[in-house]
This record gives structure tokens, C-alpha cells and sequence, in this order.
């Protein structure tokens, strides 16, 4: 009844890497639903994304994973994905750390983890510069662009504070009210609709 008020067509931006994939509110798929998925690869063969608003049911920390870090305070690891994983990827605004892959809006993903361990042992604040992940988004030769015909994503680019910001669970709303009418009609779409 309501889904012609709040379906969105998706733009006409590529899902190039560095540029989010913002979920229809009508995928209603267990990995996907509600999702900002920062792109990391898109070329003939397949895409690989990142799933960047997701937390374990069960939080996990980057300490339980890498000894170095076990007298550090206590880093949380976020669900990046259904595939890989035990993947572990990290989105970072941190210039210093070789072989980085920048993104967009000065983010970087990847880059030599002993310097990112290195840097997180001298102390510096991880909170605004780094978030840290398992697992990833993927799909096969083609089925990205057939999603996005289907007007189950929308791209978009990242708001570098959006990525790190506490607020996760507002990000995918926050996401949509930024890129103004008609996307922030759509971030009120209810999660249930036959509650209401």
C-alpha cells in the first residue's frame, strides 16, 4: 500500500570505490536490510563492498584477535559482511599508515596492520580515526548493477564523520536525510510497516 509513497528510483552514480550503497527501505534481506555499504572494488568480474553500520549480536573486540593489542583499551570489531568472514578490514583517516588505499573524503581502507598495531600501542586515539571490521559484502559479475536497477540501493558518497560517528544505528537515516527530498521521505519508511 505504501511502498509507491517511499520507492525511491535509485541515481544515476556509479558504485565506484569510496562510495557508499544506502539500502532501499523495502530490502528486506537479513544482511542487508537497513545497510551503508562503503564500496571497496567494482569491475566486470564482481563487486566487494563493506558493510559499515552493523554490530555483533555478541560484541567483539580487536584486542581478542591480535595479542599485541591485549593491554590496550578495548577496540570494538564490527560486522562487515555474510562473506569472508574472518576478513579482518579497516577504514581509517590516518595518512601515516603505508600501502593504504584511499578512498574518498581523506578515508583510506587497509594498509600495513603492524604500523595500524604500532600506532595503537603509542596511544593515539582510534576513536574518529579508524573502525575496524570482519567479514564483507559481495556480489557476482553483474548482480550488483541488476540490485541497483531494481531500486534496492542507492549510491551516494560518504560523510567522512558519518563513518566513525557512536550514532550506528542512525547512520543508514542519516545517511538519506542528508541527500535531502525525496531520500529523507524515504528514511521514514517504518521498519515494520504492519505495526503501525
Amino acid at each position: 500500500m505504501y511502498e509507491d509513497i517511499f520507492q525511491v528510483k535509485s541515481n544515476d552514480l556509479a558504485p565506484e570505490p569510496g562510495k557508499i550503497l544506502i539500502a532501499s527501505p523495502l530490502l528486506n534481506d537479513y544482511h542487508f536490510q537497513r545497510t551503508v555499504t562503503m564500496m571497496i572494488s567494482h569491475n566486470e568480474d564482481n563487486d566487494i563492498g563493506l558493510v559499515i553500520n552493523k554490530e555483533f549480536r555478541t560484541q567483539m573486540y580487536l584486542n581478542e584477535l591480535i595479542r599485541e593489542l591485549k593491554d590496550v583499551p578495548k577496540i570494538p570489531l564490527f560486522k562487515g559482511g555474510p562473506v569472508d568472514r574472518y576478513n579482518l578490514t579497516f577504514i581509517h583517516n590516518i595518512e601515516e599508515i603505508d600501502k593504504s588505499i584511499p578512498l574518498e573524503n581523506g578515508l583510506f581502507i587497509n594498509g600495513n596492520i603492524n604500523q595500524m598495531i604500532e600506532y595503537i600501542k603509542k596511544g593515539n586515539p582510534i576513536e574518529g580515526r579508524a573502525r575496524f571490521y570482519l567479514g564483507l559484502a559481495g556480489w557476482e559479475k553483474g548482480q550488483l548493477l541488476n540490485e541497483i536497477n531494481e531500486n534496492y540501493w542507492i549510491v551516494s558518497n560518504p560523510i567522512k564523520d558519518l563513518v566513525f560517528s557512536n550514532e550506528m544505528s542512525e547512520m543508514w537515516k542519516t545517511s538519506l536525510d542528508v541527500m535531502g527530498e525525496p531520500y529523507r521521505t524515504w528514511a521514514k519508511y517504518p521498519l515494520m510497516p504492519s505495526m503501525n
